[in-house]
């Protein structure tokens, strides 16, 4: 064998190996790229996620709330939430477009020392929509809100019904 043929075989064996660690890294890549956002959409057998997924509401999850699946039934009825919900937060209830409420698990990393690191905590998640913000006195502060309504979501302990976070937004 020859010195160019030995050359020429060693550049395509590189050449080979090459054009693979390429398609490793780009899938690689696009694994990274694709799955930053959903952690547990792709799961292999005996590595399942803890709790499953659920879809997060994008103001919360600006504040680091996440919100995880549910399995267990709650000790609190829908029902009792709302009810709940409405007593603590009685001017959001009656004017609020739109209540949704989701049994789910929040997870929230506390940040002060009144609110501690939640993890899997279940909750009633009462999301008060659309409240409309009333105008200020013009004479005191004449600067116009930037939008005319807010959201209040409200975390019930869905075995005590205990209020756990308030967050307007």
């Amino acid at each position: 064998m020859t010195t160019r043929s030995r050359a020429s075989r060693s550049n395509f064996v590189s050449g080979i190996i090459g054009g693979i660690l390429l398609v490793g890294g780009l899938l690689g890549l696009a694994w990274v790229l694709f799955f930053q956002y959903q952690p547990h959409a792709l799961t292999f057998p005996g590595f399942a996620p803890a709790t499953s997924p659920e879809l997060q509401i994008p103001p919360l999850f600006a504040q680091g709330i996440t919100l995880g699946h549910a399995d267990q039934k709650p000790a609190l009825s829908q029902q009792q939430a709302i009810l709940l919900a409405s007593q603590l937060e009685p001017d959001a209830a009656t004017h609020a477009k739109n209540v949704n409420i989701r049994y789910v698990l929040l997870n929230y990393p506390g940040t002060s020392a009144t609110h501690a690191d939640m993890k899997d905590v279940p909750v009633w998640l009462v999301w008060y929509q659309k409240i409309p913000l009333t105008a200020t006195d013009v004479t005191v502060d004449p600067t116009p809100f930037p939008r005319s309504s807010h959201d209040l979501y409200v975390c019930l302990d869905a075995n005590s019904g205990k209020e756990l976070l308030v967050v307007w937004t």
